[in-house]
């Protein structure tokens, strides 16, 4: 079973015609953050390395010598698990050692070099990254992301970067210009000198824009609503939901809370006393109201329309990562028969870290990323993705069994933003 199952995803290109005729994968090199280097279930672990993006790309290309910065069991951090489903669902690591570097000395940059947590600024301009371990087990010293593209002289290049130029002010809860935020125009001048170094280096490049942090999990399971815990339903007093409570008030409809407020909404936090809840507010920093989801909406759809005029300019196609993620959050994906979607736990688009796709959802966006290099000159196969769709309908009729929201522990999800928080200068 392929991607060509699929009534499908459309790939929507931000039209630009691809420089270099036919693709050459002599060296391949990925550039990025987290989402090209495969990070899921809250870690960096070789079994899911396996299946990043680029990897899987390069299978397809038929390279054999695509070097990724491998970190072996339990992962760095540790990787997430289901704890347990009764008396509720708990994602806790799997182990509290930590996982180590297993190639960290090829004597050559690694093909994948994509780093947790990475920014624009940081393709340009972080070797040490303070604070991120997993910035220093990619990088090791050597030099940029860009500095060890150019010692490969790569062929071709695939480069995924922005989310963590907007991304991180919905995972925090609160929007910080110049700290989770990116001003736009410093965003626009960081990624046309991205552009501008990868260009002169000859390879072709295939590009990505950056999608809706409200499409992921993390982001869109708690609804800002009071939920019977037991039957998943809104509670209505009046036929309507009864709004959960925050610093100024009830919440509006259009406000979202994050999953780091599973543990306090569990315990009642957020919930009218009248209900049964606490009657305290929920904290800002797990709560986006609609100013917040306006001021970073708009700075993403500034960065989209950089992304597409500066690779436009260039002769780069662009993978519409934003449509991609819009549609797995709102229609889902038929596959073989099985209905997949961003739902968390039961979507099997997205692991436990409820940030970063599963294995499955690699796999499906490395379809999406191979019909966009096919443009370029390449007549790449999609990937099978038989395999990992039997594992994700074995494995998930249990939670859905139990239909009571996950807890995601404050501790747990604090320990992930350590991994993946970029220097900001």
């Amino acid at each position: 079973m392929t991607l060509r199952d699929l009534r499908l995803l459309p790939v929507l290109l931000l039209l630009a015609s691809a420089a270099g005729g036919a693709a050459d994968f002599t060296t391949y090199v990925s550039l990025g953050d987290s989402l090209a280097a495969g990070f899921s279930n809250g870690a960096l672990l070789e079994t899911h390395q396996a299946n990043s993006v680029p990897a899987l790309v390069a299978r397809q290309a038929g390279v054999t010598d695509f070097e990724q910065p491998l970190i072996g069991e339990p992962g760095f951090p540790p990787e997430l698990e289901l704890l347990s489903l009764l008396p509720v669902p708990v994602i806790q690591p799997k182990s509290q050692d930590e996982g180590q570097p297993l190639n960290r000395d090829l004597p050559r940059p690694y093909n994948n070099l994509a780093v947790p947590g990475a920014t624009t600024l940081d393709v340009l301009e972080s070797v040490q990254y303070p604070g991120n371990r997993l910035g220093r087990f990619v990088l090791r010293g050597i030099g940029t992301q860009l500095d060890q593209a150019r010692i490969l002289h790569p062929t071709f290049v695939t480069l995924w970067i922005g989310d963590n130029d907007v991304v991180p002010a919905a995972l925090d809860g609160q929007v910080v210009e110049g700290e989770n935020l990116t001003p736009v125009d410093e965003f626009a001048s960081q990624y046309a000198e991205v552009i501008s170094v990868l260009k002169a280096t000859g390879a072709t490049i295939v590009a990505s824009n950056i999608a809706e942090p409200w499409t992921i999990p993390f982001v869109n399971s708690i609804k800002p609503y009071v939920v019977d815990p037991a039957t998943r339903q809104p509670v209505l007093v009046n036929g309507q939901p009864v709004p959960l409570l925050g610093t100024t008030g009830p919440l509006s409809p259009n406000a979202y809370v994050t999953l780091a407020a599973s543990e306090l909404v569990a315990a009642g936090v957020g919930i009218p006393a009248a209900l049964g809840g606490t009657g305290e507010p929920l904290p800002d920093d797990v709560v986006l109201d609609p100013a917040e989801v306006a001021t970073i909406r708009d700075h993403l759809d500034k960065d989209n329309q950089a992304i597409a005029q500066i690779c436009q300019q260039a002769g780069i196609p662009v993978l519409d990562l934003h449509a991609i993620y819009s549609q797995f959050a709102t229609t889902g994906v038929d596959l073989g028969g099985v209905h997949l979607s961003s739902d968390f736990l039961t979507g099997g688009l997205f692991g436990y870290d409820a940030v970063h796709p599963s294995d499955l959802g690699y796999a499906l966006i490395a379809n999406q990323w191979i019909a966009v290099i096919n443009t370029t000159g390449a007549n790449l196969a999609p990937v099978n993705v038989a395999p990992l769709l039997g594992s994700f309908a074995a494995g998930v009729a249990r939670v859905k069994a139990q239909p009571r929201p996950a807890i995601l522990p404050s501790a747990t999800w604090a320990q992930l933003r350590r991994a993946l928080r970029a220097p900001r200068r």
